[in-house]
């Protein structure tokens, strides 16, 4: 073999391998990231490859040639499979099929049944060509997180676009029948392709670390400030927007409106049907809320059965009307549960203030509690709003 072909055919092994050894290990860490699995699978059928061409030489060409276009078809494919994961959006067992089947049935066919080097090139290159385009597309579209992730995305995509560009050449060369064999012969146009695909690897597999740890931090800070449950903010995510919009909206707000919501006999719910219907309730409530509350409203579970509405600009009677039509709304949405003819019912406290400030909020909270308080010693199933917010808002400037 020349030097040529055994150096690069060397660094391209230890280069796969590594990488997939690297994104094996961030996979164990980022279980909840899908794809970075599939991506380490992809680098280690790519190592197969390779290793191939350095270990068979003493084999006959065609099984030699066989054995290194199966699992480079393989590698290229669960690549593109773990990016279709990575940005969620798995795809069907038949297109996985679609995808694989047809290039690995024409590889063995023009490697064995009828030999024919060029058109197997040719083929086999086109796929290559489609299957890197595709996945460049891919990152491109849903690599979007932030500006970070989308960084990284595109310069991931420019070098497949640099790979692009030579496999165009390799497969140009191929099926004009003027690439020897790896190994008989050194030609410029394998060796930059050869070189192109050691730069995407050392450069690749960087880049998706990069990009799965950036989806893990992600996850972690998500999983740090909602809950997993409904989705909604928790009581530290809560805080945090809160600081985050308090000294923004004291400038343009008037008021501030806390409601809580508070589910009735949660823990007869609990007994009767299971806590998976207990969930499916506190669910509920959370899809009711997101869908009659505005998108600039904090919506957060409170705790248990409790949850907290924090809304701008919003006057003690509005609210309140606001917070009757939320109690029909899941009174009507509850039916769709199971849990008997009766519907489930809510009880909600609501205070106002014109305090728009942390402590402003925590009194507000504490007021709209107490109104809470008094809806459930009141029979449960109704609305009470806090007297000395009314007195509040009722105040001349």
């Amino acid at each position: 073999m020349q030097v040529h072909d055994l150096t690069l055919m060397l660094s391209l092994w230890i280069a796969s391998l590594t990488g997939a050894t690297l994104l094996f290990v961030i996979s164990k860490m980022t279980q909840t990231i899908t794809g970075t699995r599939v991506w380490s699978l992809a680098m280690l059928l790519l190592s197969f490859a390779y290793l191939s061409q350095l270990s068979m030489q003493s084999l006959d060409v065609q099984w030699r040639v066989l054995t290194f276009n199966t699992f480079l078809i393989l590698g290229h494919s669960a690549w593109l499979i773990g990016t279709w994961q990575f940005v969620e959006r798995t795809p069907s067992k038949q297109k996985i099929a679609w995808l694989i089947v047809p290039v690995l049935l024409i590889s063995w066919l023009t490697a064995t049944v009828f030999p024919e080097r060029e058109l197997r090139i040719t083929l086999i290159g086109i796929w290559l060509i489609a299957v890197r385009c595709h996945y460049a597309w891919v990152l491109y579209k849903h690599a979007r997180q932030d500006r970070n992730e989308f960084l990284a995305a595109r310069i991931a995509i420019g070098i497949v676009c640099l790979e692009v560009f030579f496999s165009i050449m390799y497969t140009l060369q191929g099926a004009l029948g003027n690439l020897p064999q790896i190994g008989e012969a050194f030609n410029w146009v394998a060796g930059y392709t050869w070189v192109a695909a050691l730069l995407g690897i050392l450069a690749g597999a960087p880049i998706l670390l990069l990009l799965s740890a950036g989806r893990f931090v992600k996850a972690l800070e998500f999983a740090a400030n909602h809950d997993l449950l409904t989705g909604l903010l928790n009581r530290r995510g809560l805080a945090r927007q809160l600081n985050e919009l308090l000294p923004l909206s004291k400038r343009k707000c008037d008021s501030l409106t806390v409601m809580m919501i508070d589910l009735d006999h949660f823990k007869r719910v609990n007994d009767l049907y299971g806590h998976q219907s207990g969930d499916r309730a506190i669910v509920c409530i959370a899809d009711v809320l997101k869908a009659h509350f505005r998108r600039a409203d904090l919506l957060a579970r409170w705790g248990g059965e409790e949850f907290c509405l924090v809304l701008f600009d919003m006057q003690p009677d509005m609210a309140a009307t606001c917070a009757n039509k939320l109690q029909n709304a899941f009174a009507q949405q509850s039916l769709q549960l199971g849990l008997g003819d009766t519907p489930l019912t809510i009880s909600i406290g609501i205070a106002c203030s014109r305090e728009i400030s942390q402590q402003g909020f925590e009194t507000t909270q504490n007021q709209a509690d107490s109104a809470l308080y008094d809806a459930k010693h009141a029979g449960r199933n109704c609305v009470k709003v806090a007297s000395m917010a009314l007195s509040l808002l009722e105040e001349t400037p």
